[in-house]
């Protein structure tokens, strides 16, 4: 059998997202209360939204693509969800949409800022992944009021470099 290095890059990926937000700062005021890691949508629910503002770094999946000489490019796909307690009076929600975008702009910021060590574009005649992806934000109002929530998918590509050393 052939020998093995098992680098676990995935995992050092969504730990430095982790690392990043929480050291995320503004005047040196710590933006988030909390950050933890899930792989469950109902368990943060159940279990996560307590403090305010907090973050969530939720795994969502590890794709790979094959490329030439045995190299590979690879993409940990992850969601930040930032849990904060806003007060709005009314019918009117600006003070839940500026406090939701102003914690989505801290969060990107702070990974932009400390990205993951292994991060990496790579691309290929059949496909391309940047270093950082984010895609579309979204607020969600479904865990009740006063709590507000801003979901940010964001895709971190690497370079696997042989097919024994995931």
């Amino acid at each position: 059998m052939a020998a093995i290095t098992v680098s676990n890059t995935d995992w050092s990926i969504v730990e430095a997202v982790r690392d990043a937000l929480a050291g995320a700062a503004v005047d040196s005021d710590p933006v988030f209360e909390s950050v933890t890691i899930a792989a469950d949508e109902d368990e943060f629910r159940a279990n996560r939204l307590c403090g305010s503002p907090v973050a969530i770094v939720r795994y969502l999946h590890t794709r790979e693509h094959a490329g030439p000489e045995d190299i590979r490019g690879a993409c940990v796909s992850m969601e930040i969800v930032i849990a904060t307690v806003v007060n709005s009076p009314g019918l009117d929600d600006s003070a839940v949409l500026a406090e939701a975008l102003r914690l989505k702009n801290a969060a990107m910021n702070a990974v932009e800022a400390d990205p993951p060590a292994a991060a990496s574009a790579w691309g290929s005649a059949n496909a391309w992944q940047d270093r950082i992806r984010w895609r579309e934000p979204g607020i969600d109002t479904s865990a009740g009021r006063p709590w507000a929530l801003c979901r940010i998918g964001v895709e971190v590509g690497y370079v696997v470099a042989s097919g024994v050393s995931h």
